[in-house]
């Protein structure tokens, strides 16, 4: 067999196959770009999206009153300790622990039959003893006529002045027995010093007492009392809202309940003379009322009352406010008269029964977003939101 040998060709002809290779290439990217443009002439350009609608307000000056807020805990006006003022046997108990009573109303019972028999022994020695003065009156009468008539000596008449004089002491002493007799009687029943709610019985009937014994608690909690601190160096300590006194009494509010949310218009009415060196702090009490006894003691509460009042002040919402570049730093979103936002930091001052006091940062008359502001951005456009006038 010959061997294999390459079949040669001519130059132009060989050259061929590439050229009809590209000339294939080049119509394929043709229709490919001719199919993207149709498919680009076809889909319609992205829709802007609208500007975001924010309410917008004006800064203004306006006289406000500034507020702070304490934090306190409840006390009773008034607590009693009832206690037992003679010995004995406690007989009963004659109300129901934890009800509101009256002023007087009867606690316990002590067996009293021992204190009645001191009583009528009382009583009785005192009988005695005006017997003894009655007689030694009409003697003292019968010597002195005979010492008159010079029948008498003046001896029989002084032993008959003596023997008046000395009857006459022994009725007081038989009356002071008779009234600490009858005291003793009286502590045998045991009423209520205050009106107030009263706790727990400390002893159970048919116990020996013994007297200083504690028998039950009172405490009265309508109006009740709201003990507060506040620290020396408040910008308002020297001020007459934080230095209340029983002639000058300053408004307060007190903010009950689990979320501080039930208001009650009350008084404070003292301030502690001193400052606490401990925690550089005054203490100052409120009195609340507290008629359906709502308040417990040893409550934690807050009392709000106004501390001070601007005639002049920048005041914005708080919900204006948002965060500032610096960390801790606030700032508010001014708007443009082209409707474009930007973030002005800001300084603030107190909250006020208007808003919230601005210090430096803004001027009166500057538009500012006032309200949601978590859709917004430095620099877009936004679409003022116009309340409908009723």
């Amino acid at each position: 067999m010959p061997p294999f040998t390459a079949q040669k060709y001519p130059p132009e002809t060989q050259a061929r196959p590439t050229i009809a290779r590209l000339t294939s290439i080049f119509w394929l990217l043709s229709c490919l770009a001719i199919a993207l443009t149709s498919v680009r002439a076809e889909t319609p350009p992205a829709k802007k999206m609208p500007a975001p609608i924010v309410p917008v307000g004006i800064v203004k000056l306006a006289p406000v009153t500034i507020f702070e807020t304490f934090t306190g805990t409840t006390q009773a006006q008034r607590q009693v300790d009832v206690r037992a003022q003679i010995g004995g046997i406690l007989q009963s108990r004659n109300y129901i622990e934890g009800e509101q009573i009256a002023k007087g109303a009867p606690l316990f019972t002590i067996d009293n039959r021992p204190y009645v028999a001191a009583l009528k022994e009382a009583q009785a020695t005192q009988a005695a003893a005006q017997a003894t003065l009655n007689s030694a009156q009409r003697d003292w009468a019968r010597i002195n006529t005979l010492f008159g008539k010079g029948v008498a000596s003046v001896k029989d008449r002084d032993d008959a002045q003596s023997a008046l004089e000395v009857a006459q002491a022994a009725v007081k002493i038989a009356e002071a027995k008779v009234i600490a007799a009858q005291i003793n009687v009286d502590y045998t029943r045991i009423n209520a010093p205050i009106a107030g709610i009263v706790g727990r019985r400390s002893v159970a009937a048919g116990n020996l007492i013994n007297v200083g014994d504690k028998l039950a608690q009172i405490e009265a909690i309508d109006p009740i009392q709201v003990v507060l601190t506040t620290s020396a160096d408040n910008p308002y300590a020297r001020t007459s809202a934080l230095n209340p006194t029983p002639a000058e009494t300053v408004p307060a509010e007190l903010l009950a309940g689990q979320d501080f949310s039930t208001p009650i218009t009350g008084l404070l009415n003292f301030r502690a003379v001193s400052v606490d060196a401990n925690t550089n702090s005054i203490t100052l009490r409120g009195v609340f009322p507290n008629a359906a006894g709502t308040i417990k003691p040893n409550e934690f509460v807050r009392v709000r009352l106004a501390v001070a009042k601007l005639p002049e002040a920048l005041v914005i919402p708080p919900t204006a406010l948002t965060s500032g570049i610096r960390p801790g730093s606030f700032a508010v979103y001014v708007v443009a008269a082209d409707h474009k936002i930007s973030l002005t930091p800001v300084e603030l001052g107190p909250m006020s029964d208007q808003g919230q006091v601005i210090t430096s940062g803004l001027t009166a008359g500057e538009h500012i977003v006032t309200d949601g502001l978590v859709k917004l951005r430095p620099g877009i456009a936004i679409e003022p939101f116009k309340p409908e006038r009723k």
